[in-house]
């Protein structure tokens, strides 16, 4: 009923039939969610989802299709991050997207490397002749949030990001520039840090006021020679973002 509005959803569900797979009877749970609403916000972040997979060239598709088939039966149970490894995969077609909306050309993403202790980065693009090197980071929710949404503590959700959360955002910003780094070896490429952020406030209700405050320690606290862009996914409690001192890619 739904193949024809998420081709590429379903594509890459009919990868993996098996029961208990994210996309096992995936019509009938989109069916639902119709039902129930007219306007449900699980469908608009599945066309968000579609749309940065229709973004994707046919070589980058099928790249990304095997990338990601492993992660289609890899559900974590115990600790209540569920799909995330699977969710932070598609979300690095945002990446892509946002590589073709400043004018690059020749986008593909890098396979990993085969040798032993060799990070490559994420994704690769040419604009105005000059490459462009992406990494892909994704911060997670907390191990406090985690253990609340499987239903062991209760957690207040905090209207201020804590200092641990930026500790792990710049830690993130190092670890990417060093990893460009150690990859260009010919040291004339421009490098992208591309940051998805998973908040422990599940609604996002907070999430302008997070960019805001990520946006204030961004202009005391600079990542030099890397360009920062955040992804901001829809949610619902969905609104356009802005900010100073990062570029932000809005699904």
């Amino acid at each position: 009923m739904f193949r024809k509005k998420f081709p590429r959803l379903y594509e890459l569900g009919d990868q993996v039939e098996e029961s208990g797979s994210y996309f096992h009877d995936f019509d009938n749970f989109l069916q639902t969610e119709s039902l129930l609403q007219t306007d449900s916000p699980v469908l608009k972040v599945y066309r968000a989802k579609e749309k940065l997979l229709q973004g994707l060239d046919s070589a980058s598709w099928d790249f990304f299709k095997k990338e990601a088939r492993p992660y289609l039966i890899k559900r974590d149970k115990t600790n209540g991050r569920g799909w995330q490894q699977l969710s932070d995969i598609i979300n690095q077609a945002g990446a892509y997207n946002f590589l073709k909306t400043i004018g690059c050309s020749s986008i593909h993403f890098i396979p990993q490397s085969r040798n032993k202790g060799i990070e490559t980065p994420d994704l690769q693009g040419i604009i105005d002749s000059v490459k462009v090197l992406c990494e892909v980071k994704t911060i997670n929710i907390s191990d406090e949030e985690a253990q609340a949404r499987c239903g062991d503590i209760t957690r207040e959700i905090k209207a201020q990001l804590e200092q641990g959360f930026f500790n792990k955002l710049m830690s993130d910003l190092t670890k990417a520039e060093k990893q460009l780094k150690a990859y260009d070896t010919d040291k004339e490429a421009r490098h992208l840090a591309y940051i998805i952020i998973n908040f422990d406030d599940f609604l996002t209700r907070n999430k302008e006021s997070y960019f805001q405050q990520i946006d204030q320690y961004l202009s005391e606290n600079t990542a030099p020679g890397i360009d920062v862009v955040f992804h901001n996914q829809v949610t619902c409690f969905h609104k356009t973002i802005t900010m100073k001192y990062a570029t932000v890619f809005n699904e």
